[in-house]
């Protein structure tokens, strides 16, 4: 088999998750869009979030870890968050990852608009988020269409639509994608934020 093949089988996805991922990440940017909005118009509504957000990563020691440390914080943070995501999707009727997308979504565009109003700007926000958000995104994009996707096979079963062979079938294609593309995406996504996205931020303070 030529390497070609090989990679070929190694990231190849049943065509229902790539669809799945395409409407995932279709809602990803329209969301992020409304949430800036929300945040332009009625950031009193947002802004509890964004609070949250950041103590939390202070609570973590984010602002003060080493670059190394950094990528290990954030890439054990990630992995995880993202594993939760997809294993959402055994509580069938629920769509839970739909609420992580949503909630992300809207953090994301919240923030592009507390870096407007606070005076330094979208392109300082861009800086600080496009090196490694492309990367994180589409992980987030991936792991929410697999949570939504394993969630309507649970749902199905439970409405004795599939058996239970479809829904393990199911669970090991999600896993699939978690380790063939999530995680080298984080890895990639974790490494750019902790060393690259710095010093190009760094430019606009």
């Amino acid at each position: 088999m030529s390497l070609r093949a090989s990679l070929k089988s190694f990231f190849s996805l049943p065509q229902a998750l790539w669809e799945e991922t395409r409407v995932t990440g279709a809602a990803l940017v329209v969301l992020i869009c409304v949430g800036f909005a929300i945040a332009t118009f009625r950031p009193e509504w947002v802004e509890p979030m964004l609070r949250a957000f950041t103590d939390a990563a202070a609570e973590m020691g984010l602002y003060q870890a080493s670059n190394w440390n950094l990528m290990a914080v954030i890439l054990a943070n990630n992995l995880l968050t993202l594993l939760t995501v997809i294993a959402a999707g055994l509580l069938p009727l629920l769509h839970l990852p739909a609420l992580s997308l949503g909630l992300n979504a809207l953090l994301i565009g919240g923030l592009g608009a507390f870096y407007q109003r606070s005076g330094l700007g979208l392109a300082a926000y861009l800086a600080g988020t496009l090196p490694h958000g492309v990367a994180e995104l589409s992980a987030l994009a991936l792991s929410c269409a697999a949570g939504l996707y394993l969630c309507r096979a649970t749902t199905y079963a439970l409405l004795g639509r599939v058996d239970r062979k479809t829904v393990s079938r199911t669970l090991g294609e999600c896993l699939r994608v978690y380790t063939h593309w999530i995680v080298p995406l984080l890895i990639v996504s974790a490494a750019l934020e902790a060393f690259v996205t710095p010093l190009i931020f760094g430019q606009f303070l």
